[in-house]
């Protein structure tokens, strides 16, 4: 269950290395990055990979859904997260295959 939970995170941190690097409001992906990695910690761990997989996804969904930082000029940050619930359903579902 920690080596999920670790390799969540290892993506998580590989999208807040691209976020750094953004040239469009990089303030605004950099925060939308550590608020997801925010819920992601707050995610107890669960008896099963599976189960703690769907929370993780269930929660940054409803995150992304309410996301908005007024201070982007070209993102609100929702596009950011999307980017990375996206590449998590692809990532962790090889890990639980």
């Amino acid at each position: 269950m920690c080596s999920l939970r670790h390799r969540i995170l290892a993506v998580i941190e590989k999208h807040a290395q691209k976020a750094c690097e953004s040239q469009y409001d990089r303030a605004v992906c950099v925060s939308a990055i550590s608020s997801a990695r925010d819920v992601v910690l707050a995610i107890p761990l669960e008896p099963s990979a599976t189960l703690y997989r769907d929370h993780v996804m269930s929660h940054l969904q409803e995150l992304m859904a309410h996301y908005h930082d007024p201070d982007g000029e070209y993102t609100s940050g929702k596009g950011v997260i999307g980017a990375l619930v996206d590449d998590l359903y692809a990532h962790t579902g090889r890990l639980l295959d």
